[in-house]
């Protein structure tokens, strides 16, 4: 697959590709293009349901294919394109935790975005979808991964796509520590976050300061998670 925009070529004949939807027509159409831009292996569920069934699958039988990104319509029955979408940020396997998820919908009001971002979707696609648009969303996944971020209520790709100015106290980081789920402090470590699809390491909740009680010394960089 050739991009217009930056004259790369990708070639995508080793993703594998799992299609979620009710409605037949659409994956069918979604199959099509994502095989004609060379897309390796594409599998398709009914519904949100057997989808989990699926991700199970790839996971759990030894010498099964890894499902590297999935497309998942909002509206579904049983299970929809969220909580389809919680499941897989819950799951206990890192394989399907960091996978990328593209969300799906006719109805891609600031509303039903905006439940999806904040689900932990790593891009949206409003229907009814073009080739220019699904190329554009993997693209996006493959040329530019966002790092995950783990915080309470949330985990998934970092939600802000811009740098813009901000004159407040950064509340994410605090005399070189991180602040953990239950606000205890804990050093940073001097290192950015890992790429999409490794996973973030758990930060300890305790033993934060150094030997005898002593604070730890703070880095000299901070890392914002």
């Amino acid at each position: 697959m050739a991009s217009a925009k930056s004259g790369k070529y990708y070639r995508l004949d080793g993703l594998s590709v799992l299609v979620a939807d009710d409605n037949r027509f659409v994956r069918t159409i979604l199959v099509t293009v994502l095989r004609g831009l060379g897309v390796g292996r594409v599998l398709q569920a009914e519904n949100g349901e057997e989808a989990t069934a699926i991700l199970d699958v790839s996971t759990q039988i030894q010498g099964a294919s890894d499902i590297d990104i999935v497309f998942a319509d909002h509206l579904m029955a049983p299970v929809d394109g969220l909580e389809l979408l919680k499941w897989v940020r819950e799951h206990d396997h890192d394989k399907l935790k960091f996978i990328p998820y593209i969300m799906m919908s006719g109805e891609a009001d600031e509303n039903a975005v905006r439940m999806a971002r904040d689900g932990g979707v790593t891009e949206y696609l409003a229907k009814p979808m073009s080739v220019a648009n699904v190329a554009s969303r993997l693209v996006a996944i493959v040329d530019k991964p966002r790092p995950f971020i783990r915080a309470p209520g949330y985990i998934g790709p970092d939600r802000r796509r811009q740098t813009l100015p901000y004159s407040g106290d950064d509340r994410r980081v605090m005399a070189g520590h991180r602040v953990t789920l239950d606000g205890a402090p804990a050093p940073i470590e001097d290192e950015a976050l890992p790429p999409v699809g490794q996973a973030v390491p758990e930060v300890p909740a305790e033993g934060a300061g150094g030997a005898g009680g002593e604070p730890a010394v703070p880095p000299s960089s901070e890392t914002v998670d």
